[in-house]
């Protein structure tokens, strides 16, 4: 009899729900679990066993102990709270010792009621993964365990545990630069035509290399890469703030793509098997994901189709259609090259308004905006404390059901008022302010022709005008990748970006 690898020493078990325990064995084999003087039991059928602890409060240290007539084990330090999984990309996955004044919160992070599980880290099930599995398991937060975690997770953690007063569980589950396709069946994405895309794209790439043309390809890649990382390194020495475009301009760019191939973290659907799949279907409290930059140069009018085959697959995964799922819409950043491009491109800006029309659309869902946290020229922009924090307001409101203000100032409709346009906001009944100057807001007349806005404050609505649209029809505002963000609720979170004619660029 074996257990699956998320049960370690130090786990949190979710609290007021079914509590799946789970793992293999021999056909016939019975097994036992018993956690707080509970017990349950089952029989292995098919090489595999699953059983169910009944609901269980938050709190009190124990021990769970699963036994066979051959086989026993227990762990100790188990506690029970709520359980989040932190899913995403290269934002997400950005640890605690690199995030604005990292090392200081490292040093303050010790937290026995903050827990974390990382999935081992690696494209395909092998071998090789199922005995490293074995020394992986949980740890509780302190100097000597926090570096690696999720900035972002940890904030939320923390914020969460403060206003609650439970332990919090955090599978840490996310990978740089990969795409919404990577995290998903491939069952899952045929069902959509921008999932079959995406398989389809991606087997292009491949062609007829071999793994052994892959292995070949890759070693080269890290030598590369290696070489511009010591590049890097040696120029923080003599200046620790040095900015990513002068070290763009120094050192060179991050060699990226990396090479496709069978095997890569990058193919639709791998990290689905190879991460998703081993950790599913532990209970939790809901899901946390922070991913879309990889998707918004080409596949942006494709993202809301693809975030609601995401959210089913997992919450099938996870034996739920209602589990909440809590995501970050991305920031402003631009390049240096996009700047001096004059910054055309309005794909991240289309994929924001996807990530909102998600956040609208399907039920037990919340958005995170952090318009105003992005940095030029940095896509991992630092500050994960206010995305952590503003992930934690999501929560609060709408899975806690606390009475605190988690949404900005959203569009809700504009009007033409003769030579000014009127724009309505929802969330934004105590009033709206700016930080700064007022600016981000275009405007344009039936000719669809855009130009910066005036834009006043009058209560909870603003009054834009330009001399060049003497009769305006359309807005938007921080409709662009990169731009001004001033404004505000006097709730103190951002405006939502927006256009009211969806069909301007």
């Amino acid at each position: 009899m074996q257990i699956a690898p998320i049960f370690s020493d130090n786990i949190v078990l979710q609290r007021d729900r079914d509590i799946p325990i789970w793992g293999s064995g021999t056909d016939g084999e019975t097994v036992h679990v018993t956690f707080r003087n509970v017990s349950r039991e089952t029989v292995v059928e098919n090489g595999v066993w699953q059983c169910f602890l009944p609901l269980q409060e938050a709190g009190a240290e124990g021990i769970l102990t699963v036994s066979s007539k051959k086989t026993s084990v227990s762990f100790k330090n188990v506690i029970v709270g709520d359980v989040w999984f932190a899913g995403g990309q290269s934002n997400m996955e950005l640890v605690l010792k690199d995030c604005l004044n990292g090392l200081d919160e490292v040093e303050a992070s010790t937290n026995s009621n903050i827990r974390f599980y990382k999935p081992i880290k690696q494209a395909f099930v092998d071998d090789h993964l199922i005995e490293t599995e074995k020394t992986n398991g949980w740890r509780d937060c302190r100097p000597e365990t926090a570096a690696d975690l999720s900035a972002a997770a940890y904030f939320f953690a923390t914020w969460v545990n403060n206003r609650m007063r439970v332990p919090i569980g955090i599978i840490d589950c996310s990978w740089g630069g990969t795409s919404i396709s990577c995290w998903m069946s491939e069952e899952q994405l045929r069902k959509s035509t921008a999932g079959q895309r995406y398989i389809a794209d991606y087997a292009v790439l491949v062609g007829g290399k071999s793994d052994e043309d892959y292995e070949r390809d890759m070693a080269a890649y890290f030598a590369a890469w290696r070489a511009w990382d010591e590049r890097v390194q040696a120029r923080r020495k003599i200046e620790p703030d040095v900015t990513w475009e002068v070290l763009n301009v120094e050192c060179g760019e991050c060699p990226w793509p990396q090479p496709a191939g069978r095997k890569s973290p990058y193919r639709p659907t791998n990290l689905y098997h190879s991460m998703i799949r081993r950790v599913a279907p532990f209970a939790l409290k809901g899901f946390l994901y922070y991913q879309g930059e990889e998707d918004a140069v080409l596949r942006y009018d494709d993202y809301a189709e693809m975030m609601y085959y995401l959210i089913d697959q997992w919450r099938t995964d996870w034996y739920d259609d209602e589990l909440p799922f809590l995501f970050v819409q991305l920031p402003m950043y631009a390049s240096k090259g996009d700047v001096d491009a004059g910054l055309t491109d309005k794909g991240w800006a289309v994929l924001r308004e996807q990530q909102f029309k998600v956040s609208k659309i399907i039920a037990n869902t919340g958005m995170a905006v952090v318009i105003d946290r992005g940095e030029f020229d940095n896509i991992h922009p630092l500050d994960k404390q206010t995305v952590g924090f503003r992930l934690s307001l999501q929560a609060l409101k709408k899975v806690y059901h606390k009475d605190v203000y988690a949404d900005g100032p959203v569009f809700r409709k504009a009007r033409n008022e003769g030579d000014v346009i009127r724009v309505f906001f929802d969330n934004a009944s105590a009033g709206l302010k700016a930080i700064g100057d007022l600016n981000g807001f275009e405007i344009a007349g039936g000719d669809h022709v855009y130009h910066k806005a005036k834009a006043v404050i009058e209560g909870d609505t603003i009054v834009a005008s330009c001399v060049d649209t003497p009769h305006p029809v359309y807005v938007r505002y921080a409709w662009i990748k990169f731009g001004p963000t001033p404004l505000f609720g006097k709730n103190g979170l951002p405006a939502m970006p927006f256009r009211s004619c969806k069909e301007d660029l």
